[in-house]
């Protein structure tokens, strides 16, 4: 069950975020989400993870910067892997071989020539959700 905080009018500061304005804020054990317009939003940072194995881009790990080697990274449709629309992941890749970028049935994934893997090591890359069953991937792709 998740625990709702409202932030409103204020100011909120833990770590190097600073949150003003009205901001919703949903805990589960294993990840804590946001919603809201980010408009009053300063001073975010990304937190920072290392994919060692293929993974799915999800609300679990949705506005996360992965340091990624050769994987896959799954983009489901809405019923099997639940992501709201605006949400964000970061790409870093460090060693050799490529990200695959791979969608599954029903997902429009839209990348500058249909490219859909990062360029190699040390390339990066960013992906959104920008409706329903639609994404968006920039960066530098191969």
């Amino acid at each position: 069950m998740a625990n709702e905080f409202i932030i409103k009018k204020g100011f909120h500061s833990k770590g190097n975020s600073q949150i003003t304005g009205t901001l919703s804020i949903s805990s589960t054990s294993s990840a804590t989400h946001f919603s809201g317009d980010g408009s009053d939003l300063t001073n975010l940072q990304r937190p920072i993870t290392t994919s060692f194995s293929h993974f799915t881009a999800s609300l679990n790990n949705t506005g996360l910067y992965f340091i990624v080697g050769a994987h896959t990274c799954s983009i489901q449709s809405s019923s099997v892997a639940p992501c709201p629309v605006g949400s964000e992941f970061e790409f870093f890749q460090t060693s050799s071989g490529n990200l695959l970028f791979a969608t599954g049935s029903g997902v429009t994934l839209l990348s500058k020539d249909n490219k859909q893997k990062l360029g190699g090591t040390h390339s990066g890359a960013a992906l959104k959700k920008v409706a329903a069953e639609v994404w968006h991937l920039v960066g530098n792709l191969g």
